[in-house]
């Protein structure tokens, strides 16, 4: 069966296309194409691994193994930062921005957070569960989540809330945390997910659907309602309309999830970044268009840029589906 070759040419949305079968006269539709623009990426280089940023307006906030810096992503004007307040600015783990402009940074020596030129620093002494701070998230209601490696913990602006196996939680060891767009709290655990909505503690783990207990990283996809879920040493799972879909064996040593503006899916791990387009797991860079040996970190901007932290810098893909 020979069909006619069509020639496609970019276009602003979603579109029909149709193509005519020559011998059975018959039309044949691919659905909702959605076309991505030619790559245009830039580095910002670290000279080394980096291992968390974030971005407040024009500043770069990125962490190392050495320290934490700050470098203007229009010229050339970094700032080093060895030391947090009272906590050293090395095995920085999660860097974000609040609402007030505020830098929050994640490690193993607590929280330390940048206002003007000042660090304020939590640890157990004032508020933490425990001072290995896993993950870092600023929630849609402005409050800050962490996980540590004994117990999850909010700050309403004032104090902190601790939340352990004894209000609900799977486990102590807690990992990961995300929020959903019901205001529903998420947190990987090493025995599985736990989803804090209002009071109540729900647990999702192998017996309920997972995959594996141990999850590693989370990510939430505002426009398909789907959490997904990096677990155990390979797996992805995702988790929509109440239930679990398990992707297997996907990549080793998987240390973050993205979701783009179009819920195409970016994992990131030791080897370099995966993406999902919803019908195969693309891992050719020269396909999905990110040159990295790992990624540590993934960030979507409100613009709809996607940010990667690489093996020598923090990578900046501008929006692929700007149309």
């Amino acid at each position: 069966m020979v069909k006619r070759l069509i020639t496609l040419s970019l276009v602003c949305a979603a579109v029909a296309i149709y193509a005519q079968d020559e011998d059975e006269d018959k039309d044949i539709k691919a659905e909702e194409i959605v076309y991505e623009k030619p790559t245009e990426w830039r580095i910002f280089s670290a000279g080394a691994p980096v291992t968390a940023f974030t971005i407040s307006k024009d500043i770069l906030w990125y962490a190392t193994a050495e320290a934490l810096f700050s470098s203007s992503t229009k010229q050339k004007d970094i700032q080093k930062f060895p030391t947090l307040g009272k906590i050293p600015g090395t095995g920085i783990v999660s860097v974000a921005t609040d609402a007030h402009g505020k830098i929050w940074v994640a490690g193993p020596g607590g929280i330390a957070v940048k206002s003007g030129t000042q660090f304020t620093n939590y640890t157990s002494e004032n508020g933490l569960p425990d001072n290995d701070v896993r993950d870092l998230m600023i929630a849609p209601d402005g409050k800050v989540w962490i996980a540590t490696a004994k117990g999850a913990a909010s700050f309403d602006g004032s104090s902190w809330k601790t939340y352990t196996a004894a209000d609900g939680l799977s486990s102590d060891n807690t990992k990961a945390v995300a929020a959903d767009s019901k205001g529903g709290i998420w947190v990987g655990t090493g025995k599985g997910v736990s989803v804090l909505n209002g009071s109540t503690w729900t647990v999702w783990n192998m017996k309920k659907g997972m995959s594996w207990n141990d999850v590693k990283a989370l990510a939430w996809d505002k426009r398909q309602k789907t959490m997904w879920a990096a677990v155990g040493e390979k797996d992805v799972n995702a988790f929509t309309d109440g239930k679990w879909k398990v992707y297997m064996d996907i990549a080793t040593d998987i240390t973050s999830i993205m979701v783009d503006t179009q819920s195409r899916i970016w994992v990131g791990h030791a080897a370099g970044v995966i993406k999902f387009n919803g019908d195969e797991w693309i891992t050719d860079s020269k396909k999905h268009g990110i040159p990295a040996a790992s990624v540590q970190k993934m960030y979507r901007d409100g613009s709809g840029n996607l940010w990667y932290a690489t093996d020598n810098g923090v990578l900046r893909l501008s929006n692929p589906y700007p149309y």
